[in-house]
């Protein structure tokens, strides 16, 4: 009986006590939430949030509404958390998934997003990004926007003051041999989840308010009224010459955030993701979930509405977790009394 009350209580209680206290706040710590898996329990909020008729729903809808993207990311969720699909689910999207089937869907938008610097599917998002990194979205962008800055109208001081910060990073790309790359590519997802409408209000303040701090735009009205914004290369020089007196300190951290975020899903994911990002914090809360989930990261905020791994360590989640464990680790001391049993059995055979 003693035994038993041992067992019971190293395997049972002491789990599922540990379980309460830490849903509870009486444990916490980045040590605790890496040691607990996530996956486990991220699978489990899905299977009983979405059962199969619904995930299958929803790629088919999305191939047929052109969201290729979406569907090939829920049916990933699908095999991640052991969702069922239909064989007819599988024949659509692997229908869809051919190669002439993705140029036929690409090339159009990737170019408008090269020319316009704008995009509304992975495509346009990627197209406008390239854009930016060759020089000639920033170039663009200062033109149209410097342009109304010189006349006196409404223009975007977030998408000017970006497209400066992004030549400044160009050149400092190139003079630490690709050091400050992260940087340039940040800058460039930024200005297009501006344009995309995916950037929340919150965090276009915190940016815009950084961004002013980092260009003067006074001074930068006065580089551009002497030169003509229709004249790209010399537009480009003056502003490289400007952009040399600018300090982006402050929003470095936030765009190497935002580059690591890409590392971990792709381009048009992060201009998706950040409609859920108020504070740099969160930025950086998405970047460490993605790391995880990678481009399954969107798909599983949108269905489950968490934002965070921690999130989905829930009390329930976490007492089936713990009586898994249970299971597991009461086999395995099942397994040692049974030998330990039989070889007393066998001694006292012998005997």
């Amino acid at each position: 009986m003693r035994l038993f009350n041992t067992v019971f209580v190293l395997l049972i209680l002491a789990p599922v006590g540990f379980m309460y206290a830490y849903q509870e706040g009486w444990i916490a710590g980045e040590t605790i939430d890496a040691w607990l898996p996530e996956a486990p329990f991220v699978q489990a909020e899905l299977r009983d949030r979405i059962p199969p008729a619904q995930m299958n729903s929803m790629i088919v809808t999305a191939l047929e509404t052109d969201a290729y993207s979406d569907a090939v990311m829920y049916a990933d969720i699908a095999s991640y958390a052991n969702i069922p699909l239909t064989q007819a689910t599988q024949d659509h999207l692997a229908a869809e998934s051919t190669l002439l089937a993705q140029i036929g869907r690409t090339t159009g938008s990737f170019f408008e997003g090269f020319i316009y610097g704008e995009g509304s599917d992975t495509a346009g998002f990627v197209g406008a990004i390239s854009s930016d990194l060759t020089v000639i979205g920033d170039v663009r962008d200062i033109g149209l926007e410097g342009t109304k800055l010189i006349q006196g109208e409404d223009y975007s001081s977030f998408i000017l003051g970006l497209s400066v910060v992004g030549l400044a990073a160009t050149t400092a790309t190139v003079a630490t041999g690709g050091g400050a790359l992260p940087v340039r590519i940040g800058v460039s997802l930024m200005k297009v989840a501006k344009k995309a409408g995916t950037l929340t209000k919150k965090f276009t303040k915190t940016m815009g308010r950084l961004v002013k701090e980092a260009v003067n735009f006074p001074a930068l009205r006065r580089t551009l009224t002497k030169i003509d914004l229709g004249d790209l290369s010399a537009t480009r020089r003056a502003v490289d010459d400007y952009a040399k007196s600018i300090s982006t300190t402050k929003l470095d951290p936030i765009f190497k955030n935002i580059t690591h975020l890409e590392k971990t899903t792709n381009p048009s994911e992060v201009v998706r993701l950040m409609k859920y990002v108020d504070t740099p914090q969160d930025l950086a809360r998405l970047g460490k979930m993605s790391g995880k989930l990678g481009t399954k990261t969107r798909g599983i905020i949108e269905l489950t509405g968490k934002t965070s791994l921690r999130a989905f360590k829930t009390l329930k989640n976490l007492l089936l977790w713990a009586l898994d464990w249970a299971l597991w680790a009461g086999g395995v001391v099942a397994l040692w009394l049974g030998r330990k049993g039989f070889k007393g059995v066998v001694r006292r055979v012998r005997a």
